[in-house]
């Protein structure tokens, strides 16, 4: 009897070190995760409208016609909520400059021309 409550004591002390650690471990996400991320993200800019040509004259400003002030605010409020940073090269928008490993989408906006973005999204 006495072995078996020393068990159960013993098993519910390395069920509780193995929980801690598995909450206090740097997530380690797959590529397929950070992709889905990025499109996701390029996905909540061009639905909120900084990608869009300008419909009203007090939206008009940067290249044409495109909400440049929009896409900054909502890149920010991206690196807020993720962590990672968003850089837009042709839009001249981004939130911080992500570093090496970052996930790079290649996205055309249309705006009277077709111009092609590079849609980076990393750590810093």
């Amino acid at each position: 009897m006495l072995k078996t409550v020393e068990a159960l004591i013993a098993l519910t002390v390395l069920l509780s070190f193995s929980s801690f650690q598995l909450l206090h471990h740097p997530v380690q996400h797959s590529s397929i995760y950070q992709y889905e991320l990025a499109e996701d993200a390029w996905r909540v800019i061009w639905l909120r409208g900084g990608l869009q040509p300008a419909m009203h004259d007090e939206w008009m400003g940067g290249v044409f016609g495109i909400n440049e002030r929009r896409i900054d605010e909502d890149a920010d409020r991206i690196t807020e909520l993720t962590g990672l940073c968003v850089e837009m090269d042709a839009l001249q928008a981004t939130s911080c400059i992500p570093g090496e490993g970052a996930i790079v989408l290649h996205k055309n906006v249309m705006a009277p021309a077709p111009i092609p973005v590079i849609f980076r999204m990393g750590p810093e």
